[in-house]
C-alpha cells in the first residue's frame, strides 16, 4: 500500500461534499472558468457532465489512484470475497485479513459513495426538474438507477444508511433501516424502468456521449435495472421469501426483461484506469487467492490463465489469507505467487450479464415464475455467458466432473488444506436442491471476477463458495469468529463523533452492536432452501 497525501486530500475534500446542505450543491460546482449554464446547457452537458464520474464512481475510479481503492474495497469485499488475497504485512498483520477491522481503512467506503454519488446525484436531479422534467426524465431514471446500484452496494456492507432525507441537513443525517433502503430501491428501479419504457421509439435528449456503458442504449439500462432490482430480490430471500418472490417475478416480467448474454454493465472511457492494475501490477500487494486456484485449478477451468498472471511454470498461483510470520514470508510468497490480470485501461465490470443467468437459475429452481426455463437451462445459459465475455469457447466445459482441488501451499505445507468444496460444474438433476444451489452460487462467483461487493455479499448470504478460513484471528474483542467470517463494516469513526443521535439510530436501526460480526437483516443464519 502506498501512502501519499493525496489520500488525505481526497478523503477530507469528500467529507466536506458530504456534509454540504443542498443549498451549496450548485456553488461548489460552479465552473471558475466563468462558464455558465446556458454554455453547458447545449448538447445537454448542464445534466449530462455528472453521468461519466458518477458511473465510473459505482466502482471507484477518481483519476486512476489505486491507494483509495485499496481502502475502499480492494483489502475488504476483494479479500473476503474470495477472490484476492496478500501475503503484505500491512499494519504488522494486524488488519482486515486477520479481521482486526480498520476504521482508517474502511470509513473510505462511506465517506467516497457519499462524496461521488449521493452528491452528484442529487445535482443530476435538481437540475433535471429545473430545466423541465419531461425533457430529462430519461437522464433522471438513469440517475436513479447509478444511484441505487451505488448505495445497494453501500447498504449491503453497512446496514442502515442516509438515504431518503440525504441532504436536508448541513451534517450527518437521519438513517434509513436497511429493509426501508431497499424497500426504495425497488420502488426507484421499478419508476426508472417505466420512465424509460415511455421514451422508446421516439425522439429525445441525447444520453449517448455521456454514457460509458451502453452507449445511450435506454432497452439495455432497462434490463440492467431489472437485473439489479432481480439481484436485490434474491438477496433478501432468506428474510422474506415472498417479498423475494414477489420482486423478483416482477423484475423479470418489466418492460425488457433482464439482461441478456452481451449486456455486461462495464464502464470505460473518459480517463478510465482500472484500480486494480495500479493495487496489483503497480504496488504489487493483491493477488490471487487459494480460492480461485483451488476451484478454477481443479476444474481445469480455462478462466483461471485470463484471471492471474503466472510467474512460474506451475502455473496461476494463489495465496491465503490471514497468515502468520508475513514479516518473514511477505516477499518470498510475492515471488512466485500470481497478480491479477488486468491491464491499465481494461473496462471496470459491475455487473457480468452472466449473472442475470444465474439467478433465473436460482428463481427457478426455488419453483418462482420466470417467464420459460429450468434451472439447468439458465445455469448452462450463464457459464456460457461468462465464457463469451472472456472471449473463450466453452468446448465439453458443461459436462466437466471436475471438483476443487487440494490446496498445495507453494512454501509452508504445514498450511496445505483439502478442498472446501466437492461440486463440479456439471449440472446433477438427481443431486439435491442445496448441492445444485452451490453450484449455482460457485459459477456465479466465477462469472462475476474480479468484482468482489457482491460476490462478499452472496458469501454472507448462502456461504458458497466455499472457503478456505483465516490462520491468525486478530479480531477485536475475538468478536469475530473464524468460521462466520466478517459480516459488515463498522461506522465511521466521522458519524460517530460528527452526527452521535444519527449514529445512535442507526445502530439501533441495526439490531445489534455496531461489529463487524452483526448479520444484515438479510443475512440470516438458517438453511438456503
Amino acid at each position: 500500500m502506498k501512502s501519499n497525501n493525496k489520500y488525505g486530500i481526497a478523503i477530507v475534500s469528500g467529507l466536506i461534499l458530504l456534509s454540504a446542505c443542498t443549498g451549496n450543491f450548485e456553488e461548489m460546482n460552479t465552473s471558475p472558468s466563468g462558464v455558465t449554464d446556458e454554455d453547458l446547457t447545449q448538447d445537454n452537458n448542464i445534466v449530462g457532465m455528472h453521468f461519466p464520474s458518477m458511473q465510473k464512481s459505482i466502482y471507484y475510479n477518481p483519476n486512476g489512484f489505486g491507494y483509495d481503492f485499496q481502502t475502499n474495497q480492494n483489502l475488504n469485499a476483494d479479500i473476503w470475497s474470495g477472490y484476492m488475497a496478500t501475503p503484505s504485512n500491512f499494519k504488522n498483520g494486524i488488519n482486515n485479513m486477520s479481521y482486526f477491522l480498520n476504521n482508517d481503512w474502511n470509513d473510505a467506503c462511506w465517506s467516497y459513495a457519499y462524496s461521488s454519488i449521493m452528491v452528484n446525484q442529487l445535482k443530476v436531479k435538481n437540475k433535471c426538474e429545473t430545466l423541465g422534467a419531461e425533457t430529462y426524465a430519461h437522464f433522471n431514471a438513469i440517475n436513479t438507477i447509478i444511484r441505487v446500484i451505488a448505495m445497494s452496494r453501500v447498504c449491503d456492507e453497512y446496514g442502515p444508511i442516509i438515504y431518503s432525507r440525504y441532504g436536508e441537513t448541513m451534517t450527518g443525517g437521519a438513517y434509513d433501516s436497511a429493509q426501508n433502503a431497499y424497500k426504495l430501491f425497488f420502488a426507484e428501479l421499478t419508476e426508472a424502468v417505466n420512465t424509460l419504457n415511455g421514451f422508446l421509439g421516439k425522439e429525445y435528449a441525447s444520453f449517448t456521449k455521456f454514457d460509458l456503458a451502453y452507449g445511450g442504449d435506454l432497452s439495455k439500462w432497462m434490463r440492467f435495472a431489472n437485473s439489479v432490482r432481480l439481484r436485490l430480490a434474491m438477496r433478501v430471500v432468506k428474510y422474506d421469501a415472498a417479498w423475494a418472490k414477489s420482486e423478483a417475478e416482477a423484475a423479470i416480467a418489466a418492460p425488457q426483461g433482464v439482461m441478456k448474454a452481451g449486456d455486461s454493465f462495464l464502464v470505460s472511457g473518459y480517463g478510465w484506469r482500472h484500480p486494480l492494475y495500479v493495487c496489483s501490477i503497480s504496488y504489487n500487494d493483491i493477488f490471487i487467492s487459494a480460492n480461485v486456484q483451488s476451484i478454477l485449478g481443479g476444474y481445469e477451468d480455462p478462466r483461471l490463465p485470463l484471471f492471474g498472471l503466472a510467474k512460474t511454470a506451475d502455473g496461476v498461483i494463489g495465496v491465503r489469507t490471514g497468515m502468520p510470520d508475513l514479516d518473514v514470508y511477505a516477499d518470498k510468497y510475492k515471488a512466485i505467487i500470481s497478480q491479477i490480470n488486468v491491464a491499465d485501461g481494461q473496462p471496470g465490470l459491475i455487473f457480468s450479464s452472466a449473472e442475470s443467468f444465474f439467478l433465473l437459475s436460482e428463481a427457478a429452481l426455488r419453483g418462482w415464475n420466470t417467464g420459460g426455463g429450468t434451472a439447468k437451462e439458465f445455469y448452462e445459459a450463464g457459464i456460457s455467458a461468462s465464457f463469451s465475455q472472456w472471449g473463450l469457447s466453452i468446448g465439453d466445459y458443461l459436462n466437466n466432473t471436475n471438483k476443487p482441488a487440494a490446496w498445495i501451499d507453494p512454501l509452508r505445507p504445514e498450511f496445505n488444506s483439502p478442498a472446501m468444496s466437492g461440486v463440479s460444474p456439471k449440472w446433477d438433476e438427481a443431486q439435491s436442491d442445496e448441492e445444485r444451489l452451490e453450484k449455482i452460487i460457485t459459477q456465479k462467483w466465477i462469472a462475476g471476477f474480479p468484482e468482489g461487493r457482491n460476490a462478499w455479499a452472496e458469501w454472507r448470504r448462502t456461504g458458497y463458495p466455499k472457503q478456505f478460513p483465516i490462520l491468525v484471528n486478530n479480531s477485536q474483542n475475538n468478536e469475530i469468529p473464524t468460521d462466520l467470517g466478517v459480516r459488515r463494516l463498522t461506522y465511521t469513526n466521522r458519524e460517530k463523533s460528527q452526527n452521535p443521535e444519527g449514529y445512535a439510530e442507526a445502530v439501533k436501526l441495526l439490531g445489534g452492536a455496531d461489529s463487524g460480526a452483526t448479520r444484515l437483516f438479510w443475512d440470516i443464519d438458517k438453511p438456503n432452501l
